[in-house]
């Protein structure tokens, strides 16, 4: 496969930072509290919902909007913005380093909101290699894998599909990505051996080495 690339879009939580850090676990539990204060649950059924919710909308206010029409910038303003990620992470100079040797744009694609992907960004000390955040209220809060998403930004970059590469953790998010041509590369083990994308590697400090052995410029 030989294919010159003019933007990757980094997906934030669980990809730029590996899953072990708990950041994504400490904003579950922010999740499930505001569910079982503002929706008079108890914690075990808070949790189911947010997962459902999670699962059916790809993002768990999106879901507590569609169904319940609550404003989701009430939820991700207590379950995501006011996290630090500082307590999870750590500056990390090898990705930092990675990440420098890239030519092409770089830019966050996430569910979350900007101003907690900035802070991620920041602690991680990698901020300076991401040009834009294309982030919950771009979208104007639908969330992936929603694909109608995936084709504004490539429009909003003045890009064809092709042009674009999607770095993943999660294999749903990857699907409308590659039904548009997007090159797809899935950061991690994948839920099934099945999981399809274009390129694989077990850790995002490996995508160069990923994109080189796959023939891909970047």
């Amino acid at each position: 496969m030989t294919r010159a690339l003019r933007a990757i879009l980094f997906d934030l939580d669980n990809t730029l930072y590996h899953p072990a850090s708990g950041l994504q676990e400490a904003g579950d539990r922010r999740f499930n509290a505001w569910i079982a204060d503002n929706l008079k649950l108890p914690p075990e059924e808070a949790d189911a919902l947010r997962v459902r919710t999670w699962k059916q909308y790809g993002a768990t206010a999106r879901g507590l909007q569609a169904e319940y029409g609550i404003d989701p910038r009430v939820v991700y303003d207590y379950a995501v913005d006011r996290l630090e990620p500082a307590m999870y992470l750590h500056p990390d100079p090898e990705l930092d380093r990675m990440l420098g040797t890239l030519t092409v744009a770089c830019h966050v694609f996430t569910n979350a909101t900007a101003t907690y992907a900035a802070k991620v960004l920041e602690t991680l000390g990698i901020a300076g290699h991401f040009d834009k955040i294309f982030d919950i209220r771009y979208s104007d809060w639908l969330s992936k894998p929603e694909p109608a998403i995936y084709r504004r930004i490539a429009d909003d970059l003045g890009l064809a599909p092709a042009q674009i590469a999607l770095v993943e953790d999660n294999p749903r998010n990857l699907a409308p990505a590659r039904a548009l041509g997007m090159l797809t590369v899935l950061v991690g083990a994948g839920e099934t051996p099945e999981d399809r994308a274009d390129v694989r590697v077990p850790e995002i400090t490996d995508l160069v080495r990923g994109l080189e052995r796959a023939g891909i410029q970047a």
